[in-house]
């Protein structure tokens, strides 16, 4: 019987993550705009319980009272998955300072930076067959892998506008429809929502939008041409850009959501260390064992299908 943690709100210590974030936070958003936190099982598990439509409710001042025994709360899970990344030099390597500086720090530092990335391609369902694909539990021959966000996202907040396979043109109006559930549920209502697409999408949303633009001026009091947000019929929704997204399995979609209802939980922090060897060479590796967990479903949407 596998092992299954329960909602834990543990705060992550600074580690090893925080570093490599802080040197390319705009190469890994997805690191900075979820939250942390830890778990003490490769099997992780949370209840969600979503809120009941409004309905009609209309009473005698005296009645008896109406049992509700029904039990709304959900259980979703996932499974940790560990990310390593290793890298090796000679000593010949080590004593030899390339391009004016030594190779082991910098060898360091950038595959941190790959670490991060792997991190959040995880995240993002990539390593999977379809990115809507639930997690593969793991085997004596199959590794472990956690279901991506796009997985958690409610099957009434997914549209599809493809057209017998065909991706249709991203307008307004399509932006509409995939805001528009999330908005009937209040999770637009701080506007700290976002919308996450890729550069394709984004330049079609520069179009259609240029007449709902807030135009955001620099410090010197120049216009920024860069769109950050749009006005909708929902309230303003801040806009980003993810190179990610231009990935085959997701250069169709558009990802809308509160990021701040979603964690990454550690079961293993990001941790570096050197394994021993008796190779003359030195070793380094990054290893990450954590996973994904979605604590409103309900804000977040997609629209699949666009072009």
């Amino acid at each position: 019987m596998a092992l299954t943690t329960y909602k834990n709100t543990t705060n992550q210590k600074p580690s090893v993550l925080d570093a490599i974030v802080l040197q390319g936070a705009s190469q890994v958003p997805f690191l900075k705009w979820l939250g942390r936190g830890k778990v003490s099982a490769p099997k992780h598990a949370w209840f969600v319980d979503r809120l009941r439509d409004a309905k009609e409710n209309a009473h005698l001042e005296i009645t008896d009272i109406e049992e509700n025994t029904v039990d709304t709360k959900q259980m979703l899970d996932n499974m940790t998955q560990i990310v390593k990344n290793e890298f090796g030099l000679s000593r010949k390597e080590l004593d030899n300072a390339r391009y004016g500086q030594k190779e082991w720090p910098y060898r360091v530092a950038k595959v941190g930076k790959e670490h991060a990335k792997d991190l959040e391609f995880a995240l993002l369902g990539l390593h999977n067959d379809s990115v809507f694909d639930n997690y593969t539990p793991p085997s004596d021959t199959q590794p472990a892998k956690m279901a991506g966000i796009f997985h958690y996202i409610p099957d009434h907040n997914k549209q599809d506008f493809s057209n017998s396979g065909n991706p249709t043109d991203f307008t307004y109006d399509a932006l509409h429809q995939i805001l528009e559930p999330v908005w009937e549920v209040g999770g637009l209502e701080d506007e700290s929502f976002m919308i996450i697409m890729g550069s394709a999408l984004k330049h079609k949303l520069n179009q259609f939008a240029k007449d709902y633009l807030i135009k955001d001026m620099d410090k010197n009091g120049k216009y920024d041409p860069t769109l950050s947000q749009v006005v909708t019929d929902f309230g303003t929704v801040n806009v980003k850009i993810h190179r990610l997204f231009n990935h085959p399995k997701l250069k169709d979609k558009v990802l809308v959501g509160k990021l701040s209802e979603a964690r990454m939980l550690f079961f293993t922090e990001t941790e570096f260390t050197e394994p021993p060897t008796s190779k003359t060479a030195r070793f380094g590796r990054y290893y990450t064992d954590f996973t994904l967990e979605v604590q409103k479903p309900d804000y977040f949407a997609c629209g699949v299908g666009l072009k």
